[in-house]
């Protein structure tokens, strides 16, 4: 075909712009790592009581650890072992390679949409949003983002791309438009609308933080939430509700949300958009298509947790860190060594703590002082209900409250 010398060319000019750049790729992976299981041991050291906002926060630095971890490691790997042997991908690996990428690529992109819709639920319906079970929202939320990544995003390596050019016959092209158009498609309206909700959402929190907290006619009191008490029959306090947050801590964590989502939106939400839509429109990748892709990917995962660390509420030193790594340990081996009765369930230790039912004396047969009289029978008779005592030691049959009948 005429375009066959093209082609090839064009994947020369790839694999030596790619060469050139896996070992930053591969070095800033291994910092990104470090910096993001930082963010969050200092967000788990800071907070005595998760809220979702955290959880989603270290949801995401953890996807930027599976990302860097898995797919990119795995790329600068094997760019790097092709310049010194004769090493090539394979289908396996290239199948592996492109579905970890973009299953973590929607689930980054997914999380960061649920953090700003979060925040705007938090800061424009207060009331509504502490009185729901949010918790159990962010669990479920976090368990459909990562079904739905992972099934899209299989579904290429299961047969859903083009069978013409398949895109691991030559090299691992991962570009959407070398895998297929109807893959493609689907990837790219999927991230267009996270990216557009994502920032709709956080302009909602932005336009109402400003109106409460900056001097303007809003009613307050509306959207002040005071801090419920649930408590039990005898007053005792079982569980509580937050109310609204300080000032301080509200324009902090709105600043902060603000940040990833724009960081995102601006370094790989609307680049992988142009690339998509660029590499779908020509039906080819270029090199710069791949550059662009892997370095924005790479460089909002190292921005987490720069975020994080300027965020006061976020902040933790080593000591604080290094407290809370003993603290959990030293909980761990706590539940290792407590006693049976503290993980019995609730019914078990009320039967436990039962006392023993009083048993029927036995049947006792006597002989005379001599050994040699006839048989006697004894026949202990039952305490009456009120004589028997609410707790029997163990072992010790109860004595006998009649005379024996003799026979």
């Amino acid at each position: 075909m005429a375009s066959s010398p093209r082609t090839a060319m064009d994947e020369d000019e790839v694999s030596e712009v790619i060469s050139t750049n896996a070992l930053a790729w591969l070095v800033c992976s291994a910092v990104s790592i470090l910096a993001n299981a930082w963010g969050i041991l200092s967000v788990s050291a800071k907070q005595k009581k998760w809220k979702p906002l955290e959880f989603l926060i270290c949801t995401l630095a953890a996807t930027h650890i599976l990302n860097m971890a898995i797919p990119i490691t795995m790329y600068c790997i094997i760019t790097l072992r092709r310049q010194h042997s004769s090493y090539e991908w394979n289908e396996g690996l290239c199948k592996v390679f492109v579905s970890t990428f973009y299953t973590l690529t929607l689930v980054t992109c997914f999380s960061v949409t649920s953090l700003s819709y979060h925040r705007m639920w938090m800061v424009r319906w207060p009331v509504n949003y502490r009185l729901s079970n949010t918790k159990k929202q962010a669990v479920h939320t976090v368990m459909g983002i990562w079904m739905v990544s992972f099934i899209l995003s299989t579904l290429p390596a299961v047969g859903w791309h083009d069978t013409i050019d398949r895109f691991y016959a030559r090299d691992c092209r991962f570009i959407v438009t070398e895998i297929g158009l109807g893959f493609g498609v689907c990837f790219l309206l999927l991230i267009g609308g996270s990216v557009a909700m994502g920032i709709i959402c956080i302009g909602i929190a932005l336009f109402q933080t400003f109106a409460i907290h900056a001097g303007h006619k809003a009613d307050k009191n509306k959207f002040n939430v005071p801090t419920i008490v649930v408590e039990d029959a005898q007053g005792k306090r079982r569980s509580s509700i937050d109310g609204s947050e300080p000032l301080k801590t509200s324009l902090q964590i709105t600043y902060l949300i603000s940040g990833i989502v724009f960081i995102y939106d601006f370094l790989t939400g609307f680049p992988i958009l142009v690339v998509s839509f660029a590499s779908l429109k020509y039906d080819r990748s270029y090199s710069w298509m791949v550059l662009c892709v892997l370095w924005c990917s790479i460089a909002q995962s190292i921005l987490l947790p720069m975020f994080l660390w300027a965020c006061d509420r976020y902040r933790a030193d080593v000591r604080m860190v290094w407290e809370k790594c003993v603290a959990i340990m030293s909980n761990d081996d706590v539940d290792e060594g407590a006693p049976y009765k503290k993980i019995l369930p609730r019914r078990n230790r009320h039967v436990d703590q039962r006392p023993d039912p009083l048993l029927p004396a036995p049947l006792e047969l006597h002989r005379g002082r001599d050994g040699d009289g006839p048989l006697q029978l004894q026949l202990a008779a039952p305490r009456a209900p009120q004589d028997q005592p609410c707790l029997l030691p163990r072992g010790e049959p109860p004595t006998p409250q009649a005379p024996a009948l003799r026979g």
